[in-house]
């Protein structure tokens, strides 16, 4: 059977132009992960899924990639094309994407993304799940599970490194954040990708590429390789399409694309996007009147 990718990105570009062998990490309905020797990801999307930091996106899928492409199974990277078993994946047409954010529009338009936040919090409160971390937001939520505790804990501890300049401090809470939770990337890590999309928005892109990394390396032995490999991503201030879109309409006036782009984030994973809403949300709530002080 041969795929058409329509788009991938310039970190999956690298992945393909430099990889010898890899082979199929995981396999679902709708994303397929291959590894290489080195440890490095690309995922394989169905096209609602979109883009991402290391993702080659399909322009149809008429079966299950689990049911194509199995765990396990050698991958064969060629000049414009993937081989897995009987399947091939061209990209020779491919459309070439940047996961990089224009993290200066934020900041160049203060007053509109710090309004558009607030209405944010409020569709985030009122249509995330109850078993994601959005009850953070709720300071009279009663109730709250175990990862959910650990996770406000492990932030605030977070914060105050942050508010102090203590890279250690810092760098002991996102361990300590880091892994809490089940799944591929589980609800601490997203937590964490919040909070380094919050960084990138509203501080200097030198102080959030510093704090971010330190992020991304204090968590990286205390979870998942994937997700590993998606907080060093974010540390870099990459993002999926779907945040992109956020943080570009945050910065406009219409409030109905505000909502929609929430929704769409919200609709990621069990509650991965709700998770990174989040800590997105809490970080900035909790950071914003000290960015003078950096």
């Amino acid at each position: 059977m041969q795929l058409l990718s329509q788009s991938y990105s310039t970190g999956a570009a690298e992945w393909l132009s430099s990889n010898n062998k890899a082979h199929v990490f995981s396999s679902f309905e709708r994303v397929c992960n291959l590894i290489d020797e080195q440890g490095r990801f690309i995922a394989v999307v169905h096209n609602k899924i979109g883009n991402g930091p290391f993702a080659m996106v399909l322009e149809e899928l008429p079966f299950s990639l689990e049911k194509m492409l199995s765990v396990g199974t050698p991958v064969v990277v060629g000049k414009n094309s993937l081989t897995v078993n009987t399947t091939t994946i061209d990209f020779s047409e491919a459309t070439l994407w940047s996961a990089r954010v224009d993290w200066d529009y934020p900041k160049d338009r203060p007053h509109r993304f710090n309004k558009n936040i607030r209405d944010l919090y409020l569709t985030v409160q009122n249509n995330a799940s109850d078993e994601s971390l959005s009850s953070m937001l709720c300071s009279n939520k009663d109730n709250v599970g175990y990862v959910c505790t650990k996770v406000a804990e492990a932030a605030q501890q977070l914060y105050r490194g942050i508010v102090s300049g203590n890279i250690q401090k810092i760098y002991v809470s996102a361990a300590n954040m880091a892994g809490l939770g089940v799944g591929l990337t589980p609800a601490g890590d997203d937590f964490l990708v919040g909070v380094m999309y919050a960084l990138w928005s509203i501080f200097n892109q030198k102080d959030a590429a510093r704090w971010s990394r330190t992020i991304a390396a204090a968590a990286a032995s205390h979870t998942t390789m994937l997700s590993g490999a998606m907080l060093q991503e974010s540390a870099n201030g990459h993002a999926c399409e779907h945040w992109h879109a956020l943080v570009d309409v945050l910065c406009k006036e219409n409030v109905t694309d505000v909502t929609r782009a929430c929704m769409d984030i919200l609709s990621l994973g069990h509650t991965s996007g709700a998770d990174a809403l989040a800590g997105f949300l809490l970080s900035i709530d909790c950071l914003s009147d000290h960015i003078s002080l950096n």
